[in-house]
C-alpha cells in the first residue's frame, strides 16, 4: 500500500469522525492564537456592555446565588519597559466565573492610583521594586452612590464571559505620585459596597417584582477582587 493510502486509512472516514477532527483542529488553533495574541481573549469593552433592564428582568440565577467570589481580574500591560515621558497603558479584564450575570459599576471619572482599601471602583496600587511599600496615593477618592441613577455607569457582564477596559496614565499623573525612572510592581483592585437602592428613581406605581429584594436593590455586584501582579520599568535601556 502506498504511503498516502496508509495515512488515509488511519483517518476517520465518517462524517462524525471528520467533524471531530475538525473540532479538535479548530480548538487547538484558537488556543494557540489566543496564547500569542491576547486581545482575542479579552472580550468586548466593559463600558460598551449594555446596562441591566432591572425589575422583573433581573436574573433569578444571580439572585439566588452568592456572587461575591464570582468576579476575577486579569491585568495585562502593553509592555514591560516604558520610556521616560511615555504613558503607562494597561488592560484590565473582568471575568465572570459565576453561573449568573454580574452588574458592574464603572466610575465615569476613571480609575485611581491608590492603595487605600476604602476607595471604591477600579484602583491601581504601584510599589517600587525593593522598597516594599506602596508609593504615594493620588489625592482622589470615590464612593459608589446609594442609588445608581445614571445607567451609563452600569454594565451587565454575562455568566462565564469577560470584558476588558484599557487605561492609560500620563507621565504627569505618574510623576505626581513619585513614579519616575525605576522598576515597579502594579496590581489592580475593584471594589463596590453599594448594591443600589432603586426606590428614589422608581415611579410611584412601579410594577411589583417577583422577589421583595428587587424593590430595594438594583442588584449591582458587591465585593472586592484583586488582579495578578505585573512588573514594569520606566527609563533605562
Amino acid at each position: 500500500m502506498e504511503e498516502g493510502g496508509r495515512i488515509r486509512s488511519r483517518l476517520p472516514n465518517t462524517r462524525a469522525g471528520l467533524a471531530f477532527v475538525a473540532a479538535v483542529v479548530i480548538t487547538v488553533g484558537l488556543a494557540i492564537v489566543q496564547r500569542f495574541y491576547a486581545p482575542l481573549s479579552d472580550g468586548p469593552r466593559c463600558s460598551d456592555l449594555a446596562a441591566p433592564l432591572g425589575g422583573n428582568n433581573r436574573s433569578v440565577i444571580a439572585f439566588k446565588s452568592d456572587q461575591r467570589g464570582a468576579l476575577d481580574l486579569k491585568l495585562r500591560l502593553d509592555k514591560e519597559q516604558f520610556r521616560a515621558g511615555e504613558p503607562l497603558t494597561l488592560h484590565l479584564t473582568f471575568i465572570n466565573e459565576g453561573d449568573g450575570p454580574i452588574i458592574l459599576h464603572l466610575n465615569l471619572e476613571g480609575p485611581i492610583l491608590t492603595s487605600d482599601p476604602t476607595v471604591d471602583g477600579v484602583t491601581f496600587e504601584i510599589t517600587r521594586v525593593g522598597a516594599g511599600a506602596p508609593i504615594a496615593n493620588q489625592p482622589r477618592t470615590y464612593q459608589a452612590p446609594v442609588t445608581f441613577s445614571n445607567p451609563d455607569t452600569l454594565h451587565l457582564l454575562g455568566a462565564h464571559t469577560r470584558c476588558t477596559e484599557t487605561y492609560s496614565f500620563s507621565p504627569a499623573d505618574l510623576a505626581a505620585i513619585g513614579v519616575t525612572e525605576g522598576e515597579y510592581r502594579i496590581r489592580a483592585s475593584y471594589r463596590n459596597d453599594s448594591p443600589g437602592d432603586p426606590r428614589p428613581i422608581q415611579p410611584i406605581d412601579a410594577t411589583a417584582t417577583p422577589y421583595p429584594q428587587y424593590a430595594t436593590s438594583q442588584g449591582v455586584w458587591v465585593g472586592e477582587t484583586r488582579s495578578n501582579e505585573e512588573r514594569f520599568a520606566i527609563g533605562g535601556p
